[in-house]
């Protein structure tokens, strides 16, 4: 009887003092699969397990840190399942976002490279540089943004980064807790080592994958660790560079989980063998059997918990509505002035803002192409909120490649040097070569003065040879000439936000076409006048738009006796609208006209017709004329997320006189798009038919379409 007394006294101290222990997690890093530590929060939630200290790396960092502001498990899952990664990852701005100041040019590059001083490319420090990421994380932790000591949350934090210089461990316990978890993401290869003061930091799981020891140095008595990391990889399992250099990485990081996990009272591993560091398609998957681990590990335990339940502490106040700012301030920029920086964001002192329109602002800053990175910071100091501008700016020089091909077997491949903000403030310089089946020299610089919207003048030299062929009426190619043009324009115009980019200019140009393969006599043009021209721009793509609508028109005209060998008026207009019936199907409507006004007496400059561009009915510029119109029906369905295809209807009016009733000379035709939208450029091909049969063919690869359209006569 008395040894059952003893055992029974032992057993009640026993657990009354090891309710008294603190608690601590430590919850590694793993890419995707580090979304499993959600599961097992789930299960301590459930269990009423008191978490007193928490630490965590990379994707640990980031559930263990919305644990620690007071989110529970089943609302990080939401969080996390309602963001989407891809998205998230990239930091491509949509074309519907750009400045309509951005979009006088079309895109024009497959490889883009930032250019040091010397004007020598240099490759990217890692895939991405994660300015939706660190904005992201400042929304889902923005009721503690302004919280310096991550003692002061609800449960204390650690999370843990490497400085890339020294190699040395960085435990972060103070700071902003979005700035500390995105440096501890900072995977090597994909994203950008992460700036903070004047130290870089990539992934914290280099030097503690599995933080039990910061934990336990918190003050944690027993501590349970969640282990998500991924095992070192096999010789056939290194196929691409990205698997190399995670392999060298990994093997000092498999090393410290291996000894950290030796010092857990609880260590639990879910079952990841089928799941990649890159597999956020499988979110609930990867929870799920995050939570299936942690069943099986705490189901000995479930009573005991129980027994001893904690209530969580509040200790700080979080931001929960409006905020004014005392002070703004701007860090990280070199080039652009604080003003110009503060006035791209557009947030004032003394004014109320919600998260929402915070993000909002620096969203729009973002746009503006000149950063590379754009997020707040916000401060609590003596009884007032101060938001810090934290920006680091695009590279001011850029060399772009571009490399297309067509089915005229028209190879071209083109260079383009970009200098923004570089000659002048507020400027942008574009240097075009192209070499292949046409050469051209592009010279575009254009000085704006203003930012959402101004004015702006655009000095515009250019020089241009190509290959015209002549068919016959089985629309076969028979003869060919060259045609080269040499020419300059000066215009003024003003761009307003979103909404329209107008100019009037002055342009000269003379032009010659010479013999190639054609019984031909030479001739020469040359023409001296003035124009006026006006885009907008609404789409969500330019290539493959599904939704948004796009005008341009221009109006030139010459005098005879005016440096120019005759008089004339020419017009030309294009109109596209895609009205959108959900995320993946759409109807296009596009007109596209021209006109000389009257009949046509001018040998030089007709309206080319036909292509995957223009006319499915004709070869790519296979008839000309001084007057058509063409008006377009299509049905565009969004296959995959890159994949496109369209089911198209044309009608083309060619004419010498310029009017708008019915007409002799109509064409019907109808056809079919497919279109890819590779991470190289579109690759687009196409089939239609005509009235009387006959079928083409057409192949596009690349971005073979003139980028300086809207800079041109």
């Amino acid at each position: 009887m008395k040894k059952l007394i003893f055992i029974l006294f032992f057993t009640f101290v026993s657990i009354l003092l090891f309710a008294q222990e603190k608690i601590g997690l430590a919850l590694s890093g793993g890419g995707a699969r580090g979304l499993a530590h959600i599961g097992v929060l789930k299960v301590i939630d459930e269990l009423d397990i008191p978490i007193d200290y928490i630490a965590g790396t990379s994707t640990g960092a980031i559930v263990g840190g919305l644990y620690a502001m007071g989110y529970s498990g089943d609302e990080i899952e939401e969080i996390i399942l309602d963001m989407n990664w891809p998205g998230i990852l990239s930091d491509k701005i949509s074309r519907e976002d750009v400045y309509i100041g951005q979009k006088r040019w079309k895109p024009y590059t497959n490889f883009f490279f930032a250019l040091n001083d010397n004007f020598i490319p240099r490759l990217p420090k890692a895939l991405f540089a994660g300015n939706k990421l660190i904005n992201k994380l400042f929304d889902i932790t923005y009721p503690v943004s302004h919280i310096n000591n991550f003692d002061d949350l609800i449960i204390p934090f650690r999370c843990t980064a490497t400085d890339v210089v020294t190699g040395e461990l960085k435990v972060f316990s103070k700071g902003a807790i979005y700035e500390a978890i995105r440096a501890s993401m900072s995977v090597p290869t994909i994203f950008q080592p992460f700036q903070l003061e004047d130290q870089l930091f990539i992934d914290g799981g280099i030097n503690a994958n599995l933080p039990v020891e910061i934990v336990s140095l918190m003050g944690a008595d027993y501590i349970i660790g969640v282990q998500t990391t991924s095992n070192l990889r096999n010789e056939d399992e290194l196929i691409t560079l990205i698997d190399v250099l995670n392999q060298t990485i990994n093997y000092k990081s498999s090393e410290n989980v291996i000894e950290s996990a030796q010092l857990c009272d609880l260590l639990i591993k879910p079952d990841l063998d089928n799941i990649s560091n890159l597999d956020f398609n499988k979110k609930k998957e990867i929870i799920l059997l995050g939570e299936e681990a942690a069943r099986t590990y705490f189901s000995q335990f479930n009573e005991f918990y129980k027994a001893v339940p904690r209530q969580k502490e509040e200790k700080n106040e979080f931001i929960t509505e409006k905020i004014k700012f005392s002070k703004i301030s701007v860090k990280g920029n070199k080039y652009l002035s604080n003003s110009k920086v503060n006035e791209f964001v557009g947030l004032h002192i003394n004014e109320y803002y919600t998260k929402k329109k915070i993000l909002k602002a620096f969203k729009h800053a973002f746009n503006s192409e000149l950063f590379l990175i754009i997020y707040p910071k916000i401060e609590f100091i003596n009884g007032s909120y101060i938001l810090v501008i934290k920006v680091k700016e695009k590279n001011r020089k850029h060399l772009s490649l571009n490399f297309s091909y067509n089915n005229n077997n028209e190879f071209v491949g083109g260079i383009t040097v970009e200098l923004n903000n570089y000659i002048q403030r507020n400027s942008k310089m574009l240097f075009n070569l192209q070499l292949g089946n046409k050469t051209e020299i592009n010279i575009d610089y254009v000085k704006n003065f203003g930012k959402h919207w101004g004015i702006y003048f655009r000095i515009f030299p250019h020089m241009k040879e190509y290959r015209l062929y002549s068919y016959n009426e089985d629309h076969e190619k028979v003869n060919s000439v060259k045609s080269k043009e040499i020419g300059g324009n000066f215009g003024i115009g003003l761009y307003a936000r979103e909404a329209v980019n107008a100019e009037i200019y002055s342009y000269t140009f003379k032009t010659q076409t010479y013999r190639d393969i054609a019984d031909f006599e030479d001739t020469e043009f040359m023409s001296t006048g003035i124009g006026f021209k006006i885009y907008h721009e609404s789409l969500d793509n330019f290539i493959f738009p599904m939704k948004g609508a796009q005008l341009f028109a221009k109006i030139t005209g010459a005098k005879e006796d005016f440096y120019s060998d005759a008089g004339y008026k020419k017009f030309y207009s294009k109109l596209q609208i895609l009205f959108p019936f959900g995320r993946n199907l759409s109807i296009k409507y596009q007109f596209e006209y021209g006109s000389y006004f009257k009949k046509y007496d001018i040998d030089f400059d007709p309206f080319y017709i036909g292509g995957i561009d223009s006319f499915l009915g004709f070869n790519d510029k296979e008839r000309s004329a001084p007057i058509y119109k063409i008006n377009t029906m299509a049905l565009r369905l969004r296959i995959a997320r890159q994949i496109f295809t369209d089911l198209h209807y044309n009608v083309l009016s060619l004419g010498k006189s310029d009017v708008w009733l019915p007409e002799k000379n109509l064409y019907h035709a109808g056809g079919i798009k497919l279109g890819f939208d590779t991470i190289l450029g579109p690759l687009r091909i196409a089939a239609a038919i005509d009235e009387e049969q006959k079928i083409y063919y057409y192949l596009s690869i690349g971005y073979e379409f003139d980028a300086f359209e809207f800079s041109r006569r």
